[in-house]
């Protein structure tokens, strides 16, 4: 039989730390096997929906109930998430629902454009078009004044007709964090040269002309970014819309001829586990790195012990909660003390199938240094690795931040450094402050947190672990590589989490993080003796 569900209700006048509150709920184990709904008294209709992993705003109406997106916890003002709304934002949606329902519109395409652009519009935002063009929308009877606003000739597409019809297939694919990079590639200011143009006019002439323009004003990645995007668009219109955009007559895709060399470079630089318990000492000791400058958060240290002790991706490692640390499954009785922390598909990265729920068992060793650095911050944050604002965790930038420090690469915003104007003498330039390169000092080359990856994929695989490093790092397997011993693992842990195979992952992180800590040891005592040295030096 299912499990019954239990149901919450509550009516209040809801405020930003009921947002919070709701979200912490959501993640909780408290809401297991439950539902919990709370009705906001100021404003008809609006509800918050709680169920295991996620917090949802809802518009509940007597004839229908509307989806609007999911909650944003408070933060600075104006700041707009995609996906997400606020409290202030909610309330707008709502009360903008209630007024369209009296002008009998489709409330379902009302609230879907609205909440668009309340999730997608960042500083300034003008709320009475945006309703009036939701509004528009919504009504079946001025189809024709959307199409004129989007560019529609009503004949075939344009250019700007193209992007816009492709963008609304094409965004609701991707991750809410990538969907703003997406548009903003199709949407340069350069696109202006073609936007009016029907697409059957557009030619390979006004294309290049076009890429040369983009390369003027954008590195070589926007130029190849774009090019491929625009391609990619092409296809999908030739294929799907042939009549709608003119392309009907179009035997074969000319516009792949549409080209920009461009290469990638390849990283294949790797740390070793030497370096990195080095670095590790070096930031722990030199944690004010510049007179006038905050010393690096306890959260920013723990968030590099954890990258270096894991190797996950820093996208998805830094949201990482205390509250995500579950008990290994009954089959792994070995693993005493051990925790799995887990982060769902939403939080990892996607590639082409989209992202995987990963869980990754964690020894005490590791455990007590990651929970000494939460407690260094405060203790008081969901998040295991905070900075100055408990409710927010710390971020890539932040972590890249540290390394680019370590090494003296950082921009001196203590000063001026506008350049003389010509003809006049003008401020002048000052030399910026001297930084210590502490990498150069302490015999580190240059890494970034992605090349511990590697070091670790080599380390397990010289060590016959090699199909443990896959499942760590959250790759496909693939089983032509994998050692026959690690092929013999059990029906049962195979089938843990969606096969997480935690016994190998744990197998692997036992031996990485002995070694690792074995290393940090061995640096700290070095370092120890050797610190004035260097530095008189």
């Amino acid at each position: 039989m299912p499990e019954k569900v239990t149901y919450e209700r509550e009516v209040k006048s809801l405020t930003d730390n009921d947002i919070d509150s709701a979200i912490s709920y959501s993640q909780s184990r408290a809401i297991i096997g439950k539902i919990a709904e709370w009705r906001d008294r100021k404003t008809i209709g609006l509800t918050i929906r709680i169920t295991p992993g996620k917090a949802v705003w809802y518009v509940r109406r007597r004839e229908l109930t509307l989806r609007l997106a999911l909650l944003l916890s408070s933060g600075p003002a104006g700041k707009s998430v995609p996906g997400k709304l606020d409290l202030e934002q909610a309330r707008y949606v709502a009360d903008q629902i209630h007024l369209a329902a009296k002008r009998k519109r489709n409330l379902r395409e009302f609230a879907e454009a609205l909440v668009k652009f309340e999730t997608t519009t960042s500083e300034y935002r003008n709320r009475m078009g945006q309703t009036e063009w939701a509004d528009e929308l919504a009504d079946e009877t001025s189809l024709l004044a959307y199409r004129k606003r989007i560019g529609d000739t009503g004949t075939t597409w344009t250019w700007k007709v193209l992007t816009a019809k492709f963008l609304e297939y094409q965004l609701p694919k991707l991750k809410a964090k990538y969907r703003d990079h997406y548009e903003h590639y199709l949407k340069l200011p350069e696109f202006d040269q073609v936007n009016e143009k029907l697409v059957s006019q557009v030619k390979l002439r006004d294309l290049e002309r076009l890429r040369d323009t983009i390369h003027l004003n954008h590195a070589p990645s926007a130029v190849h970014r774009a090019l491929t995007q625009s391609k990619t668009m092409m296809s999908w219109a030739w294929k799907y819309h042939a009549t709608a955009a003119g392309l009907e007559e179009v035997q074969f895709e000319w516009w792949t001829r549409w080209s920009f060399e461009y290469k990638t470079k390849s990283r294949t630089h790797a740390p070793t586990i030497e370096e990195i318990a080095r670095t590790i000492v070096i930031a722990e000791n030199f944690r004010s790195l510049a007179d006038g400058e905050h010393e690096t958060y306890p959260g920013t240290i723990g968030a590099l012990w954890g990258v270096a002790l894991t190797a996950q991706r820093t996208g998805g490692f830094l949201q990482l909660r205390p509250d995500r640390l579950f008990d290994p499954p009954r089959t792994e009785r070995r693993l005493k003390s051990w925790k799995v922390a887990n982060w769902t598909e939403q939080e990892m990265k996607g590639g082409r199938d989209g992202g995987r729920p990963h869980s990754l068992p964690l020894p005490p060793e590791i455990l007590s240094i990651l929970r000494a650095y939460h407690t260094e911050s405060g203790g008081k944050s969901e998040w295991m690795f905070s900075g100055r604002d408990p409710r927010r965790h710390v971020t890539q930038a932040a972590l890249n931040q540290l390394l680019y420090r370590l090494q003296g690469r950082v921009y001196d915003h203590t000063v001026k450094q506008k350049p003389a104007r010509k003809g006049k003498p003008g401020p002048k330039p000052q030399p910026k402050k001297e930084r210590l390169d502490l990498f150069k000092i302490y015999g580190i080359a240059p890494w970034t947190l992605h090349d511990v990856r590697r070091t670790m994929t080599t380390f397990l695989d010289d060590n016959r672990l090699g199909g443990a490093a896959t499942a760590i790092l959250g790759h496909k397997t693939n089983h032509n590589h994998v050692d026959e011993r690690e092929r013999m693992a059990s029906v049962t842990e195979q089938h843990y989490n969606r096969s997480q195979r935690i016994g190998l992952k744990a197998e692997g992180m036992a031996l990485w993080a002995k070694t690792l800590l074995a290393a940090y040891a061995k640096e700290r005592r070095k370092f120890r003796d050797l610190r004035f040295t260097k530095l008189a030096a």
